[in-house]
């Protein structure tokens, strides 16, 4: 059966709900304070399980207390996660700070995530044609080439989720086959602002296709997907089902649940919808991984 396959970061979240941000030098009182599993690659592997596809994680973790909890709550949403090895440092932590509305602010260290390789898993995880690998920009770039190769090797497809950005080889991006963005990271992936409008989304999503990847994707929030296929770019409209009460890991589930419905062989309009339901039902509750626990199970047609 077709697999989502996760090579990417895995974090430790510390989250403080506040009425609103503090200004520089200001200190504020916060009404909870919740830990949990996090890291883009971490969620995306947990959205994608949940969505009811089998996903393997591999990342790294600290030999820390930190580090036991996060492989045992990432087991726990249905990851194989053979191939999360213990390194000598601390596992990443992100300290988030969720305003009233659901917006949020993340400071991030990656930790062990710097040890993050693919070299673990070489000798006995051997991808096929219908599984996808999907990566973030949270390990080391190196790490990202040498799996992209890998999976490459096996005729796997690959999912590049570019957050944060940071300077690509346009070779790398050439050799993506999803590249999936926020409507931020596209302006600075093109050297231009970020898309302001759906129609600018899809120019956006439109001209990062002409850098090499078959599929490109724009996420804008609550302005909802720009995206560009084949010969296909539209815009589709959000998906609301609730009152938003964290936004915090809504992009992960969006990718994660991309990821397992392309496993499952939908066309890619039909994956992106999916997507999207994920990443609306995400942001009804609070935390990251944590708020999964309701995705959708996505089926094939």
């Amino acid at each position: 059966m077709a697999r989502v396959i996760v090579v990417g970061s895995i974090n430790h979240d510390v989250t403080v709900t506040v009425n609103r941000f503090p200004k520089p030098g200001e200190t504020l009182s916060g009404s909870s304070l919740t830990y949990g599993l996090g890291g883009k690659g971490a969620n995306q592997a947990a959205a994608a399980a949940r969505s009811g596809v089998p996903t393997v994680f591999i990342g790294a973790v600290g030999t820390d207390l930190a580090g036991h909890r996060l492989r045992t709550d990432l087991a726990a949403h249905g990851v194989d996660t053979s191939y999360l090895r213990e390194v000598d440092s601390p596992s990443g932590t992100a300290l988030i700070t969720v305003s009233a509305n659901g917006e949020n602010t993340i400071i991030l260290d990656a930790g062990a995530n710097r040890a993050a390789t693919i070299e673990p898993a070489k000798a006995s995880l051997f991808p096929t044609p219908s599984d996808i690998v999907v990566l973030q920009a949270e390990i080391p770039a190196e790490a990202n080439a040498a799996a992209l190769a890998w999976a490459h090797s096996f005729g796997a497809r690959v999912l590049l989720n570019l957050a944060p950005v940071r300077a690509s080889d346009p070779t790398t991006l050439s050799r993506v086959d999803i590249l999936v963005v926020n409507e931020s990271e596209a302006g600075l992936t093109l050297g231009l602002p970020a898309p302001a409008t759906p129609l600018e989304a899809i120019g956006a999503a439109q001209a990062l296709r002409g850098m090499g990847p078959r599929h490109v994707v724009v996420t804008l929030g609550s302005k909802g997907t720009a995206w560009a296929s084949g010969a296909q770019a539209q815009h589709s409209p959000a998906i609301t089902l609730g009152q938003t009460v964290d936004t915090t890991g809504a992009g992960d589930a969006f990718v994660g649940a991309l990821a397992a419905a392309l496993t499952l062989g939908k066309p890619f309009s039909e994956a992106i919808t999916d997507g999207m339901r994920a990443g609306a039902t995400a942001i009804l509750a609070p935390g990251a991984a944590s708020s999964y626990a309701a995705l959708p199970t996505i089926t094939r047609n």
